[in-house]
């Protein structure tokens, strides 16, 4: 079975010949001479969602002149750059702090985000928002090169998990409380061209799986079920609705306390959902989350990566083999590690990315091993 048919297979509640497994690691990673391993084994038998474009979703769903400026270089110590959204709502800019000597490392300091202020929050709001460009032809032409070694994924904008990463988070969920009438007409205007954008992508012949990266944020600590209930579910619910009369399904990336809120994303369309963080990095028992929504949403993950610089390669294939039997039964579930690029960060001294990489390829081997069909684990 391809990689692409198992994964379907497994989002449609079947059981294929074996559990999908999932793993990706940074191109930085691939390159080290301890992955060669795992590279290959990404390369030839993992199971992935692979990204290809959509749509451009812009800055905030505007068009943007994009510039970066460096305002303060400290050698071997650190720099400062101030990075400039041009748009027709005026220019955002934010400031980040960068240390040597990863200067290119992802792991850096914001001093100032997009929007911190209610003004600059406002004139977000109000800004003229149009259909976004469709990237038809680099669609067609990615999905081909995906083949069968995985399934297409598109990303889908979410304005307000959007917003909280790019804007002065504190901010953001005191306005929700203290300015609704900005708030609401910020997710009003935006989600509705979302929801155009998606509907075009339709008629332009592009359509499957689409992913977001946002609810993480807006569950607790950030929010509770009732504001969830008013600034979230409407509005998503009306994207998802228009994915799904495309034909198309939406892909929930969500770490941290999802547990209590994994009936109410199914209620507002969410199709799947990972990585499923067990305690103490969120709290899903992926056994009760299996009872709940496994008929209803594809489940991914649950397998603490996070933890792999410490445990025994027989832990993670103990986990591993645990998760298979509560989750795998009856399809609905794909096994996933719950850290980005399962921990592989090559910025690791050497043996800490050797302890990693060591369990990476348990991980590798007890899905293997344990995830064939019918599940006898």
């Amino acid at each position: 079975m391809t990689s692409r048919k198992r994964l379907l297979t497994a989002a449609s509640f079947r059981e294929a010949d074996r559990v999908p497994i999932e793993l990706i690691i940074g191109e930085k990673a691939r390159q080290l001479p301890e992955t060669q391993k795992i590279v290959e084994f990404i390369d030839t038998t993992a199971d992935n969602f692979l990204g290809v474009p959509g749509a451009d979703w812009g800055f905030f769903g505007l068009s943007t002149e994009y510039s970066e400026e460096i305002i303060e270089d400290v050698p071997n110590e650190f720099r400062r750059i101030r990075r400039t959204q041009k748009t027709n709502a005026g220019d955002f800019y934010a400031i980040t702090k960068h240390f040597y000597p990863n200067l290119d490392s992802a792991d850096y300091h914001w001093e100032r985000r997009y929007i911190d202020t209610i003004e600059e929050m406002e004139r977000l709001a109000d800004a003229p928002r149009n259909t976004r460009p469709i990237f038809a032809g680099k669609y067609h032409e990615a999905v081909a090169n995906v083949g069968d070694r995985g399934v297409p994924i598109m990303g889908l904008a979410h304005p307000l998990g959007t917003l909280v990463r790019q804007a002065n988070m504190e901010e953001v969920y005191i306005w929700l409380i203290s300015e609704p009438t900005i708030m609401h007409r910020f997710l009003q205007n935006t989600n509705t061209q979302v929801r155009n954008t998606v509907l075009a992508m339709g008629k332009a012949g592009i359509t499957g799986w689409f992913g977001t990266a946002a609810h993480e944020m807006l569950i607790p600590p950030w929010m509770g079920r009732r504001q969830f209930d008013e600034v979230v579910f409407p509005y998503d619910k009306m994207v998802n609705d228009a994915v799904h009369k495309i034909s198309g399904r939406n892909r929930s990336h969500c770490h941290g306390n999802s547990m209590q809120f994994l009936e109410r994303m199914s209620e507002m369309g969410v199709d799947a959902t990972e990585p499923l963080e067990p305690p103490p990095f969120g709290d899903v028992n992926i056994e009760e989350a299996k009872r709940r929504v496994g008929d209803k949403m594809l489940l991914s993950g649950n397998v603490p990566s996070q933890d792999f610089v410490r445990m025994t390669q027989k832990e993670v294939k103990n986990w591993v083999r645990k998760t298979i039997a509560a989750a795998a039964p009856g399809g609905g579930f794909t096994l996933r590690t719950t850290g980005g690029d399962a921990g592989v960060n090559p910025d690791l001294d050497k043996d800490m990315l050797g302890k990693i990489v060591e369990n990476v390829e348990a991980y590798m081997e007890a899905g293997m091993e344990f995830g064939a069909y019918p599940i006898h684990v």
